[in-house]
């Protein structure tokens, strides 16, 4: 059975449709689907209202984020993240969330207040429309210029933004215990994954796997994330080589019970 707040994020099946990824999500029971833009855009309210109608609320809606060193592209952003938030607004509020984008090469602190001015008009008419816009720190630098979580919170305070913590991207940071309970006003959704950290003969460092089949403490993790307070839906992304070479219907379902059971187990 399905846990009740466990979501699954489109990503885990990038190379399906909406309409496969529906399909599944269906026959799964899943209460809540993490959505991206790329398979949406097309019909972005129709696909929502779908979506509703299978009794399943977008966890969040996922897009790109801003060139932050082409100030012109901005606009088109911008436009795209108030359709984006229009259509969660519709779906009776949530999230929806980027990459910050990548850095210009300035100094932190000024690719900071670069994003800042960037995302300033999106965050306020989220929050005049009731939607959450949020952010994910990442280590990919190629979409990110927020690596951790730690710095992350400093991007929330300057922004108004809500933050998307994902334990791929954050579980070796030092004290992370007490970083969550930091960022615990700013955590929007929560993204659960199982990496490993590598070596001979092993998927490469940060290779995802399913739960409990990695390197992950995810049990200890979901605990510091539930001691935040958070209330929210948990985001499964089963994702990369592996995963594709399993083949996305198989992965989903086992990833769906091996995440549900993790969940269950952590009182959730």
């Amino acid at each position: 059975m399905t846990h009740p707040r466990l979501s699954i994020d489109a990503l885990s099946s990038f190379n399906w449709s909406f309409d496969q990824d529906l399909a599944l999500w269906r026959e799964l029971d899943v209460r809540y689907a993490g959505l991206l833009i790329s398979k949406i855009a097309d019909d972005l309210p129709g696909k929502v209202q779908r979506l509703l109608d299978a009794g399943i609320r977008p966890s969040t809606i996922v897009t790109g984020g801003f060139d932050l060193g082409e100030q012109s592209s901005w606009e088109r952003n911008r436009a795209l993240l108030k359709a984006i938030i229009d259509a969660v607004e519709g779906a009776g509020g949530g999230t929806a969330y980027m990459t910050p984008g990548r850095t210009t090469g300035a100094p932190w602190g000024e690719v900071l207040d670069t994003f800042a001015e960037a995302v300033a008009p999106s965050v306020a008419y989220a929050r005049d429309h009731g939607v959450r816009l949020a952010f994910e720190p990442s280590l990919r630098t190629d979409v990110s210029f927020v690596n951790t979580l730690r710095d992350a919170v400093d991007v929330c305070e300057r922004t108004g933004l809500g933050l998307i913590a994902d334990f791929g991207n954050c579980w070796m940071e030092r004290d992370l215990a007490s970083v969550l309970q930091r960022a615990a006003p700013h955590i929007a959704l929560v993204q659960i994954c199982d990496v490993v950290i590598g070596g001979n003969g092993r998927p490469p460092p940060g290779g995802r796997v399913h739960i409990g089949e990695g390197e992950l403490p995810v049990r200890r993790l979901i605990r510091e994330v539930l001691a935040t307070g958070y209330q929210g839906p948990f985001d499964l992304e089963v994702l990369g080589p592996l995963i594709e070479a399993e083949g996305y219907d198989s992965a989903i379902r086992r990833g769906v019970k091996l995440a549900s059971d993790f969940l269950t187990e952590a009182g959730v």
